[in-house]
């Protein structure tokens, strides 16, 4: 058994690796030039926040929105992009910021391997595959950029603790526990696991080898919790400490489908092709595949949080497909197979396939995904700068047909729920489901138009929106329902997806009406006393409180 020539004298690349990855990059970048708003889930609203915090003086805007920089561990995409917004158009820079959370995890993988198994491995750059995953199309961009940090942090303290570097590993860890914090909490998390998996594999390779076991315990331990007190400070003094758990439900049997995570995509047949290709690659590749020293124990703590972990818990989301997407990435930042050239060759073409195919289908997807946004964009170019715009479903969503339409994760979610964030992005206008939640984001919504606002709210069905129209403000109960009460007397049109044929209320005028969307104007049967009415560019008014 020999293993791949993928590393130059030295542990250096070879020219066919650096090959390899400028293959690798085109590839996975391609999709981002189909169309300049992809159908990420979360995407459209982040990029709507960044906007407005790259943009704090816009005359209307500025009346709605205000920063709130503070202790997050949620900030590092909004960091960058309300920088990088400040220099480049909204749709390009947004891109960009997405081509950085897709690689992020790769690039993760790529330098953990190197540092591990002293060499760069075509192995590592087949992390490619799963580069496309559920996640990434939910849009968990600050998770993503995380996942990447900590494999980095992860390798550094690797290089400095075989040197026996000690302080520099302390210091190095510090600022990769604090940055990755910064960036989301299951970063730290994993680059917590990571590094006490790799110390419980030295306290292990000092017992097999006579050692004193006590001596390299306290050492291990006295290191990783100097390391890891910048990220258990910086929580304990975030917001997050004290939110409320609020556990969601165990989902059971239905996780099953969740372990496909790392190669979910809108089409459930290209992701049981994927599973299936996948399982064969590994197949041929982990018999007598070297693996880290922190890997099995990594994975197996993942394994069980995988299958404890409820839905959601403190208002973080989709928690076990985050778990399962970091193993797979973990398969090839931490495994070095040892391949007959013979079957090196049959997996690299496996590899190849799976990425370039999986890379076209998210291409002729995201392709035709311009139909949608150009109809969308026709119904908002009849929406006002300042005005405000409700956003709802002409019916329940059917995950099988809009996943056949490329509007939702295949059995899984949709993935349209947030393009009204464009009303604020193009049209300068108040969509009330902006992340804007002091809780999780640098940004608030300033107090004249917090009832008017639901940042962690989903778009409301027709049923809701007809329920509440004649709610008084304070009757709705549930935070996703107060913001809707006497809707018809606060808001001055509806961005409907999926809309009825005809226009499902008096108080609704057609403005516009597609296939997928419609923008109705709303008119009241009778303007209430003292009601701020609408509100238009540069004159932007206070809302009835």
């Amino acid at each position: 058994m020999i293993k791949a020539a993928d590393a130059a004298p030295g542990g250096g690349p070879t020219l066919g690796w650096w090959a390899a990855a400028a293959a690798l990059l085109v590839v996975l970048l391609v999709p981002l030039l189909m169309v300049d708003v992809p159908p990420v889930l979360d995407y459209p609203n982040h990029l709507a926040r960044y906007f407005v915090l790259a943009h704090p003086d816009d005359p209307i805007l500025s009346q709605v929105y205000a920063p709130h920089w503070r202790i997050l561990p949620n900030l590092g995409m909004d960091v960058i992009g309300a920088a990088l917004l400040k220099v480049s158009s909204v749709h390009v820079g947004g891109r960009i910021l997405l081509a950085l959370s897709l690689l992020m995890p790769v690039i993760g993988a790529i330098v953990y391997h190197r540092v591990v198994f002293g060499r760069f491995s075509y192995w590592s750059l087949a992390s490619g595959v799963v580069a496309y995953n559920a996640v990434f199309f939910l849009g968990f961009m600050n998770f993503l950029l995380s996942l990447g940090l900590a494999l980095i942090g992860a390798a550094a303290w690797i290089a400095l603790r075989r040197r026996n570097r000690n302080v520099a590993a302390v210091v190095i860890g510090a600022a990769f526990a604090a940055l990755t914090f910064f960036s989301h909490i299951f970063g730290v998390a994993l680059f917590a696991l990571l590094i006490g998996s790799e110390e419980m594999a030295r306290i292990v390779r000092a017992r097999r080898d006579g050692a004193p076991v006590f001596r390299e315990m306290a050492v291990s331990a006295l290191l990783l919790t100097l390391a890891l007190a910048p990220a258990v400070a910086l929580y304990l003094a975030s917001p997050l400490s004290e939110a409320a758990a609020g556990v969601g439900p165990w989902r059971g049997l239905a996780k099953l489908w969740d372990l496909f995570a790392p190669v979910m995509t809108t089409s459930e047949v290209v992701t049981m092709l994927s599973v299936g290709a996948l399982l064969i690659a590994l197949g041929l590749v982990t018999s007598g595949a070297r693996l880290a020293p922190a890997l099995p124990l990594t994975l197996l703590v993942l394994a069980a949080g995988f299958v404890i972990v409820p839905a959601m818990y403190k208002g973080g989301s989709f928690l076990d497909i985050r778990l399962a997407v970091m193993a797979a990435v973990l398969l090839f930042a931490g495994m070095l197979p040892q391949l007959s050239p013979r079957r090196a060759v049959a997996v690299a073409a496996l590899v190849i396939a799976l990425i370039a195919g999986r890379s076209a289908y998210v291409s002729k997807d995201w392709y035709d995904h311009r139909h949608d946004l150009a109809e969308l964009r026709a119904a908002i170019a009849h929406v006002e700068p300042g005005e405000r715009v409700l956003m709802a479903r002409g019916r329940a969503v059917d995950i099988i047909a809009a996943a056949q339409a490329g509007r939702a994760l295949a059995r899984y979610f949709p993935l349209d729920n947030h393009v009204g964030a464009l009303l604020t992005i193009e049209r300068r206008a108040f969509w009330p489901l902006m992340f804007a939640d002091a809780t999780q984001q640098p940004m608030v919504v300033k107090p004249a138009f917090a009832s008017y606002a639901a940042p962690l709210c989903e778009p409301v069905e027709l049923s809701m929106l007809m329920e509440t129209a004649s709610l008084q403000v304070g009757q709705a109960g549930h935070r996703c329902k107060t913001y809707l009460a006497d809707w018809p007397h606060r808001f001055d049109a509806v961005l409907m997806l999926e809309p009825p044929a005809t226009a499902p209320s008096p108080e609704l005028s057609p403005a516009y009406r597609g296939n997928y969307v419609a923008l109705y104007r709303v008119t009241p049967p009778q303007a209430e006393p003292g009601s701020a009415g609408r509100v238009h560019a540069g004159e932007l008014s206070s809302p009835v409180q």
